[in-house]
Order: C-alpha cells, then sequence, then structure tokens
C-alpha cells in the first residue's frame, strides 16, 4: 500500500458521530434520519492487518462515490469503522459496539474465525453482515443464517475453479499432489480440488490426473524440510497449496535449494496473488496461479470497475492494486443497491432486497444465491512470475471462470459433502 494513504485520516473521516441506542442490549433498531450508517469491521491491528488497509480504502471509496451520485433515500452514506483484531471476541466486542449506536448493516468477516463469529450473532442482534473475504464453506453450509451474505468465493467453488483452469491450461500436466494445513479447512480443500481434477481432466484433456497423497503441515511451523522431501519423493509436478503468508515464504526459501523449484512445474495458490509477488519478487516461481478476489485488469469493460480501479490509483500512485480492494466497495454498493430497492434500512427489509436484486458491481452484474446467499459471479485466477526489472514481478495471465456451475447444491443448515 502507497504511503500516501492515511489510515488515522480514513478512520477520521469515517467515524462521524454515533446515536444513542433505544433498543434492548443485544438488539439494534432500523435506523431512523440522518445519514445511513454501515459498520465496517476490519483486522486494522493483529496478524492480518497487511490486509485491512485495501478493504478500508475502498470501502471508503464506494461510500465517497454513492454520496457523490446523491446518497440513498435522499440522505449520505456513513461508514463507521472498527477493528476486529483477527480475533473473534474482539469481533463480537466490536460488532455490539456498533449495534449499541443504532447500526444493522456490516461488512467485514475478512478471516474465518471473526466472520463466524460476527455471523453468528447477527440474527439476535437483528442486523445484516456481508463477509468479504472468508472461504469456509461452513458459513454457506451448516453455520448458515438468514441474516449472512457473501460476496466472495466459497472454498468449494474456487477450488472447483482452479481445477478446471489447471485442465484447461495444462491438459498434459496430470501428475498432481498438495500442501495444506492439516486442519479441517485444509482437507475439505483438499477433496475439493482433487473432485475438481476428477470431473475436469477427464472432460478437457481427455485424460485421467494421477493424484498423490496431499502432504500435510501444521499451522506455526518454521520448518517445512520435511514436507519438501516428502514432495520431492512423489511423482508429481502440480501442486496444490493453501500456505498463507509468513508460512509460504518460509517454505520457498527453504525449498528452492532442494530444487524443489525446478520439480514443480505449476503452482496454483489459493488466496496469496500479490502479497507473495510483492515480497518475492524474481525469487517467485514461474507458473504460480493464484486465487483473488477481484482482478481489476479483467473488467476494465465494467464502469464501477473501471471506476474504482481509477480512484484507486488516483489516492495511492499504486497502479496493480491486490484483490482485496475488491469485496468492501461490492459489498458496499450490494448494500446501497438494496436500501434503494427496499425503500428502508430495516434489516428484514434489506435482507429481502439482497435476496431478490442482481447489482452492478467491480465484477459486473451479480447477485446472491436465495437459498444459501452465495454470491454468484465470476472467479478471478492470476498468473505469477518473476520478472527482470522493476518491482521484479509480473502478471502474465489471468483468467476469469463462471462461477454459477461451481457452487454445488445449495445446502443452507448441512455439511457440504463431496463425493
Amino acid at each position: 500500500m502507497s504511503a500516501t494513504i492515511s489510515r488515522r485520516g480514513l478512520l477520521a473521516g469515517a467515524a462521524g458521530l454515533g446515536a444513542a441506542a433505544l433498543g434492548a442490549p443485544g438488539r439494534v433498531l432500523a435506523q431512523g434520519t440522518g445519514p445511513i450508517r454501515i459498520g465496517v469491521l476490519l483486522p486494522l491491528t493483529g496478524s492480518q492487518a497487511t490486509y485491512a488497509p485495501d478493504c478500508q480504502l475502498s470501502a471508503q471509496i464506494a461510500a465517497d462515490q454513492i454520496n457523490a451520485a446523491g446518497g440513498l433515500l435522499g440522505r449520505k452514506l456513513e461508514i463507521v469503522f472498527r477493528d476486529d483484531k483477527a480475533n473473534p471476541n474482539a469481533a463480537i466486542a466490536a460488532a455490539k459496539e456498533l449495534m449499541g449506536e443504532g447500526i444493522n448493516l456490516f461488512v467485514g468477516g475478512l478471516n474465518t474465525p471473526s466472520a463466524l463469529a460476527i455471523a453468528g450473532i447477527m440474527p439476535d442482534s437483528k442486523a445484516a453482515l456481508i463477509t468479504i473475504g472468508s472461504v469456509a464453506d461452513s458459513l454457506t453450509h451448516e453455520s448458515f443464517n438468514r441474516n449472512f451474505f457473501r460476496i466472495t468465493d466459497s472454498a468449494y467453488t474456487r477450488a472447483q475453479a482452479q481445477a478446471r483452469l489447471a485442465a484447461e491450461q495444462y491438459p498434459d500436466l496430470t501428475q498432481w499432489g498438495g500442501m495444506l494445513p492439516d486442519v479441517e479447512f485444509g482437507h475439505a480443500l483438499w477433496r475439493s480440488y482433487s473432485a475438481g481434477l476428477k470431473t475436469f481432466y477427464p472432460a478437457l484433456a481427455k485424460k485421467p490426473p494421477q493424484i498423490s497423497e496431499p502432504v500435510l503441515f501444521k499451522f506455526g511451523a518454521i520448518d517445512f524440510k520435511n514436507q519438501i522431501s516428502a514432495v520431492m519423493r512423489q511423482p508429481v509436478e502440480g501442486i496444490y497449496q493453501s500456505l498463507t503468508g509468513e508460512d509460504f515464504l518460509t517454505m520457498i526459501t527453504q525449498a528452492r535449494p532442494l530444487g524443489f523449484t525446478r520439480k514443480i512445474k505449476v503452482f496454483m495458490d489459493l488466496s496469496g496473488e500479490l502479497v507473495f509477488a510483492r515480497v518475492l519478487k524474481q525469487n517467485l516461481p514461474d507458473n504460480f496461479w493464484s486465487g483473488t478476489h477481484w482482478y481489476y485488469d479483467a473488467y476494465m469493460d465494467v464502469k464501477a470497475s473501471r471506476d474504482l480501479y481509477e480512484e484507486y490509483v488516483k489516492r495511492t500512485g499504486d497502479k496493480m492494486p491486490s484483490g482485496y480492494v475488491g469485496p468492501a466497495h461490492m459489498a458496499l454498493n450490494a448494500f446501497a443497491n438494496a436500501i434503494k430497492a427496499a425503500g428502508q434500512t430495516g434489516t428484514d427489509a434489506v435482507i429481502g432486497a439482497l435476496e431478490a436484486i442482481e447489482f452492478e458491481s467491480a465484477k459486473g452484474r451479480i447477485r446472491f444465491r436465495k437459498e444459501d446467499h452465495q454470491v454468484v459471479a465470476d472467479v478471478n485466477v492470476i498468473k505469477l512470475g518473476p520478472k527482470d526489472g522493476e518491482p521484479g514481478w509480473q502478471v502474465s495471465a489471468h483468467a476469469k471462470v463462471p462461477g454459477a456451475d461451481l457452487l454445488g447444491p445449495p445446502m443452507p443448515g448441512k455439511a457440504l459433502v463431496i463425493e
């Protein structure tokens, strides 16, 4: 993020004045007169603070654009930021603080624990949440409630899209393995990706994939040499991986001297995208594909996306925004369109409108599936690699995989089942 962005300035500009709550604790009332206020919960501090500035700035851009176009129902839109610290308890506390000020509409849930925590208190609080980052399948399955919406991919949908892309782009590379965390999320992600390989390789590449057992690691590990050695012993040429942040950077640093990046011809990564590229630069592996919430260059023909991109560049000087710039902007526009359609800010009315409308966003026209409130939109995947000269890396290709056919059947309240 460019140094020209002032977090303090953004917070000061968005915080505004709170209105006293009139309802009982744990419940909020529909907003009355004055600005329409929406709470935005982000990890402004803590382990995931790296991702917050992009989300924060894009939310502010959305509010400014909506207000410049006349606001909502003749009123200004005001966003109120709070720090969820990437911590479930802190997220709940922040949400309840804003509920006490009369706010009933929320954007947040960048990481899964916070998303599950905030979503869980929405029904009793008579509030609604649009999450902007968590891909956990449970949010639209066993943990689903009607007051929750997700405007980004689910893990299942993204993994299926990436498996389809692998079959399309690399039909002769059929030997696949995985490096994933030894927790349920990692196992579920591998089930989704490997099931996708078994579907799309025969259909598109006209040959079956050869799939090795995934190599697992524990969160917080600082030594990946055993996992690297295990992959080196397998006959794999493609790796699906979901190491995040420092874990991936540590693994690649340890793996490169062992010939790992020469053996692995294609990396398919869940979500590291530009964060990895900006750190590794010319040490980034070739053919490194990564899922992203939004890729600006894929939507230059969409006015909402182009306007967001141009305003981001104007405010930061950065011409290569990360995918985290997209979702908060999309979520604010979702609420704005729902409020207009409902003609009010009452929670039930806004939920009903969100279930019914299709609206313009930074990813084109999108909608939420009524049964489980999962967004129906493209899955964006970008191909990264090293580059001579500045900035040391490049996006050499991108894909928009239609998501509508990759969502799986809606099963709110039931765990995802992958055959």
